[in-house]
């Protein structure tokens, strides 16, 4: 069945604008007064978006006061929004809901597109630079490659089980997928072919893919989290976990490679050593004042080797930057 492109799109432009010792916080924001459902922040941290209850969709430029954007699907009607995405060129982004999704120019904030999927529901959703393909993971297990130039489409039935997390190269050619089915899959958007299959022991919980290619990460929920090499599979490190059950929420690879950046449901935010698997250092997002609710799960990561700093988007509402110190430490 072909998307279904809606209309009545509203755009609001706002105003301007265990391990090594813990990071040191150099700022912090508040990007959701009542929470964030869903975020995530562009590879060279100069954006983020997220989701909220009450305001749709923000855009927020690094460090700003204010949003540069404020998106909703339908005027006078604030959609919830399951999850959010940024092109790695920072050309557009894309939100979807349970049975619709859409896209937005972010120099212009103009709307892009809007789509109902007409039948599933749509778990995850990524988009490759300039919009040139969208891929949604959905609760049956089925996923779907999208232009939405051209309209072409590929569904991928490579999982029997819903899909847990997305990610997708920058040229938008590959796409790796975790579902409860255990298995982690690299596939090619053009033509539909697995790349890499593998299995683990539990529900996958997180993948993550480096932009350059080097490396794909998967963990599962009985504590196997691995980081293999491309193009051609090979395990070149697990994660030394210092306790048991560590599940993710959000997971990124620097640009260099050489580390990988996670986040957890438990607050908890985590910086690897790529090569070895190692800890380097461990440390908790903060919870609004008053401490409620008493917990945030971290929904999105990232780390600017350019300035050493970690930025992380929680369900808080809150932004964070930490400075990082990894000299000596490879």
């Amino acid at each position: 069945m072909p998307f279904i492109k809606l209309s009545a799109i509203l755009l609001f432009t706002l105003a301007a604008s265990a391990c090594q010792p813990s990071p040191d916080k150099i700022h912090k924001k508040v990007h959701a007064e009542n929470g964030t459902y869903a975020a995530d922040i562009s590879d060279d941290a100069s954006y983020s978006l997220v989701s909220t209850d009450e305001t749709g969709l923000l855009l927020w430029p690094r460090y700003a006061n204010n949003a540069k954007y404020q998106w909703e699907h339908e005027e006078g009607e604030v959609s919830q929004i399951i999850d959010v995405d940024i092109a790695a060129d920072n050309s557009v982004a894309v939100a979807a809901s349970r049975y619709e999704f859409s896209m937005w120019d972010i120099e212009t904030g103009k709307n892009l597109g809007f789509w109902s999927i007409g039948n599933g529901r749509i778990q995850n959703i990524v988009v490759s630079k300039s919009g040139g393909t969208v891929v949604l993971g959905k609760r049956d297990g089925t996923q779907v490659a999208f232009n939405p130039q051209s309209g072409r489409r590929i569904e991928f039935y490579g999982h029997t089980e819903a899909v847990n997390a997305l990610d997708i190269s920058p040229n938008g050619f590959y796409v790796l997928s975790a579902s409860n089915d255990y298995t982690a899959i690299l596939w090619d958007t053009r033509s539909g072919q697995i790349v890499h299959r593998w299995e683990y022991e539990g529900r996958m919980t997180q993948v993550a893919l480096h932009p350059g290619g080097k490396y794909a990460f998967a963990a599962d929920s009985t504590d196997n989290a691995v980081i293999r090499a491309l193009p051609g599979g090979e395990e070149v490190s697990r994660l030394k976990f210092p306790d048991r059950q560590r599940i993710f929420s959000a997971a990124r690879f620097s640009q260099s490679g050489d580390y990988l950046i996670t986040g957890a449901p438990s607050r908890r935010i985590a910086l690897w050593d790529t090569a070895t698997g190692k800890l380097l250092s461990d440390w908790r997002v903060a919870l609004r004042d008053g401490g409620r609710p008493s917990n945030a799960a971290v929904l999105a990561v990232v780390f600017d080797e350019k300035e050493n700093t970690v930025v992380s988007e929680s369900s808080a509402g809150l932004v964070e930057w930490w400075e990082i110190d990894v000299t000596g430490s490879k």
